[in-house]
């Protein structure tokens, strides 16, 4: 069965208050991506003693070092492209501190023409690939729609080319459905479903004006209720990390989080699944 997770900051900056809150949900398993306005890869040896030490103390588990690495770099850019490689070691060293495999990565900057860079893509992602394979690493590569690869379908084709066992998938049917994926589960799902290593969830709908917005988890068009039963009768035993994004109308992301980890929970009530 999987274990719940949460993204710190997506409830708040202050990481020692993050904690706070996830501890009050009952979650002990987190994702470390901004805490003081900084990413985790960009954290100096102070601030990186200071979140090592409240982790442990307060005895959370790290899931993922949810690095930037290749979320807004051109694929053309070379200069660009060595700048992340330099995130991709920061990530690779910082990993092991925490007791974690897993590092994100992304797919460099959208462009219009997929098909015209699918060479250059595989081509950069060669070295990070090798990278973490040397490194006994895992690049946990998550679908955006900002980038190359969002939806299940884009993801599973990048997948099924790359074929290293040291690349596999965060799969974030939010994200799909953000990405023109007009059903990430079941369509998506199974599509990426043997790269899947890790689970990010937020919901989204598309409002009377067109435009997409992120909502409570449940309130939104994504299918939770199938996707948490699957992946439980899938014998999925990762983590289900929740990336809220959504922020109620002059509330806080805390009060987005909290109503998202609640419409989580109930889904999972509904269906009967009891996480780890």
């Amino acid at each position: 069965m999987f274990t719940l997770g949460v993204m710190t900051d997506e409830v708040s900056q202050d990481f020692a208050h993050a904690l706070d809150v996830i501890e009050e949900f009952g979650v002990h398993t987190i994702e470390l991506g901004f805490m003081w306005d900084k990413n985790v890869c960009d954290l100096d040896s102070h601030e990186l003693t200071q979140v090592l030490r409240m982790v442990r103390q307060r005895g959370f588990a790290v899931c993922n070092i949810a690095s930037l690495f290749l979320l807004h770099c051109p694929i053309d850019d070379p200069d660009a492209y060595n700048e992340h490689i330099k995130i991709l070691e920061r990530s690779i060293q910082i990993a092991p501190l925490f007791d974690c495999q897993l590092v994100r990565c992304f797919s460099f900057r959208r462009e219009d023409d997929l098909e015209a860079h699918w060479d250059t893509l595989l081509e950069r992602l060669e070295l990070p690939v090798r990278m973490a394979e040397s490194a006994g690493v895992t690049l946990a590569f998550e679908n955006v729609r900002m980038c190359n690869i969002g939806t299940g379908e884009e993801t599973a084709r990048l997948m099924e080319t790359i074929n290293s066992p040291n690349m596999r998938v965060i799969w974030d049917p939010g994200n799909a459905y953000h990405s023109g994926e007009a059903r990430p589960y079941p369509d998506g799902y199974e599509l990426v479903k043997p790269w899947i290593i890790h689970v990010h969830v937020k919901d989204v709908e598309l409002n009377t004006a067109g435009k997409l917005s992120w909502l409570p988890i449940g309130g939104g068009k994504v299918d939770y209720a199938g996707q948490f039963k699957a992946l439980a009768d899938d014998g999925y035993d990762g983590v289900v990390t929740l990336e809220t994004h959504y922020q109620p109308e002059n509330g806080t992301k805390e009060q987005g989080s909290r109503e998202s980890f609640a419409g989580l929970q109930a889904i999972l009530a509904e269906q009967g699944i009891v996480p780890n």
